[in-house]
Order: C-alpha cells, then sequence, then structure tokens
C-alpha cells in the first residue's frame, strides 16, 4: 500500500536545518513516509517515537522503518497523540525536539474499502481510526438524534443542507437500518441535491466517530508543554474548520505577556513562528498527489 507524504520536502528542509534532534516524535505515523525521512537524519542513538491509532497502520511502518537506519531507537506506539505525555513518561523521556502532526487521513484509509471512509466503496459504517474500540459511524447514524446530526454536520463540515439530511436519516431509520456507505449515500443525495454533501457528511462524521479536533487540542497542548527550548512544532491541515482551530489553538502561545503600566513584554510568548504564512504544496506536488492541495503547514519554534 502506498502513501505520498505531504509537504515532506519542506519539512525535511526544516528539519535538517534544525538543532539535534534527540527525540523526535511522529504523532500521525501511517504509513511512516515523514518518519522514514526523519529517522534517515537522526544520529546514533537519538530516539524516534511514532503514534498511531490504527494497527495496521503501525504493523506496515514497522516493516517500512525496520530497512531505515538502525543506530537510531524507534519506539512504534498503538495510542491517540492525545496520550502524547504518558508515552513520553513510561519512556522516560522529559522533552520532545521535533514533533509533526499531519492531520490529513491516510490515503490507506480511503483506498482500503472495508473502512468505510470513502464514497467510493460499498462497506460497513466504521469510520474508526482504531478499530479495537469505540463507536462506529453506524452507531451514530442509528442514534443521535435529528438535532445532534445536524449539529454534527454543521460543525465539523459546515454543511448546508444539514437539516434536511439529518431529517431524512431519522425518517428512514424508522423503518429500516442503515449499515452500509452506500445506504447512507443514497439518503444523502435524494435529501441534498448537492454533489458535495456527502464528501462533507462522511467528513463530519469521521471526525464525531474518532473525536478528531478533541484529541488535537488535548494533544498539541501537551506537545507544547514537552517541547524542548528551540525545538520545533510543525502541523500540516487540510481543510478550513481543522485550520482554524488550530490557529486559535496556537495563538496565546505566540503572544507575550504586557506589563499593564509600563506596556513592556515582562514574560516573552512561548512560540515563535517559522513561517509568518503557511507553506503550502507547489503545483508540482500537486500534480503528483492531488490530496495535498489543501494542505496547509505550520511550524513554530518554542522560544523559551
Amino acid at each position: 500500500m502506498h502513501h505520498d507524504p505531504v509537504l515532506i520536502s519542506e519539512i525535511e528542509e526544516i528539519f535538517v536545518s534544525g538543532w539535534v534532534h534527540s527525540c523526535v516524535v511522529d504523532a500521525t505515523l501511517g504509513l511512516a513516509g515523514h518518519a522514514s525521512m526523519f529517522c534517515s537524519h537522526m544520529s546514533p542513538g537519538d530516539v524516534f517515537i511514532g503514534i498511531d491509532r490504527d494497527q495496521d497502520n503501525l504493523a506496515l511502518a514497522r516493516t517500512n522503518l525496520d530497512v531505515v537506519n538502525s543506530s537510531v531507537t524507534k519506539h512504534l506506539v498503538h495510542s491517540s497523540f492525545a496520550d502524547i505525555d504518558t508515552i513520553l513518561d513510561s519512556l522516560s523521556l522529559p522533552e520532545i525536539s521535533f514533533i509533526l502532526y499531519d492531520l490529513g487521513v491516510s490515503s490507506a484509509h480511503y483506498d482500503d474499502g472495508d473502512r468505510g471512509f470513502s464514497i467510493r466503496y460499498d462497506a460497513p459504517l466504521d469510520m474508526r481510526f482504531d478499530r479495537t474500540q469505540g463507536r462506529t459511524a453506524r452507531d451514530l447514524v442509528m442514534t443521535l438524534s435529528e438535532y445532534e446530526l445536524r449539529d454534527l454536520m454543521f460543525r465539523y463540515a459546515d454543511e448546508k443542507k444539514a437539516v434536511h439530511i439529518a431529517r431524512a436519516i431519522v425518517e428512514i431509520r424508522k423503518t429500516q437500518s442503515i449499515d452500509t456507505t452506500f445506504d447512507l449515500l443514497e439518503i444523502i443525495k435524494k435529501a441534498s441535491f448537492d454533489d458535495h454533501s456527502p464528501k462533507r457528511v462522511f467528513q463530519a462524521l469521521r471526525i464525531a466517530v474518532n473525536a478528531e479536533f478533541e484529541h488535537v487540542e488535548i494533544s498539541i497542548k501537551k506537545a507544547i508543554e514537552r517541547l524542548a527550548i528551540w525545538g520545533y512544532i510543525a502541523i500540516i491541515t487540510f481543510h478550513s474548520i481543522e485550520d482554524r482551530i488550530v490557529k486559535n489553538l496556537l495563538t496565546p502561545y505566540l503572544t507575550g505577556t504586557i506589563d499593564d503600566i509600563t506596556g513592556q513584554t515582562i514574560i516573552p510568548a512561548r512560540l515563535t513562528k517559522y513561517n509568518k504564512k503557511p507553506i503550502l504544496p507547489t503545483e508540482l506536488e500537486i500534480d503528483k498527489n492531488p490530496r495535498s492541495r489543501s494542505a496547509k503547514l505550520r511550524v513554530l519554534k518554542r522560544s523559551y
């Protein structure tokens, strides 16, 4: 299974130009595309941690990383990146020198017809990154109230036809079970008449099933606290809602504390921007990997 890591050249340039990378974390390991690059540049005795909620991804990533720089100590962890502090503590590692979040869904998920992520395949409505726990998309579709379904579509996907789609789901499930992606797809199409609604509704369900935004907020705050002085945090987002959450989350760390009387900065900002504006993929990368089109990379360095 193949996955093109997004913005890897830009991340590599930043990574190589940075200071000594004693503890590197890929919070969204996937198939180890970015991780392989990181490990290839690391020094003997350095520690690499790869985190993923998907056990299938971990198995493939382990195979891919086994052939890269055996002098690096590698820990591949089946967990959510929201548990970054617990993971570091379990390995007796006090701080991180570089951490990457690639918040896009792995191509492996979309291209696996059995996972229920894609509107292209008829599959059980699952959508869990970690298939060992949690509610499935079917569970949400069959149990949430009309208001909850509507709110979910508005909040996680800006779906304008959410009212009609939520009402249709509730009516249909009174007489039949909504079990597969194509079952849901048919309902959305009949209720919406908008070709973009299916992707938005599937996005909203996936985010809700995996509590993605909640995990992002928890993890980034924890990671910043464990980031070494002059350490880097890099975050790739793929849609406007996700990007807005990340931007708002980082803003307080980019502002110092000002003395009310003197107007002087008495506590400097915790983070400084490596790049003033988000780094975007080149046209060449977009041509090669159309899924990178909406990617935005923010890189920040811890100042104190």
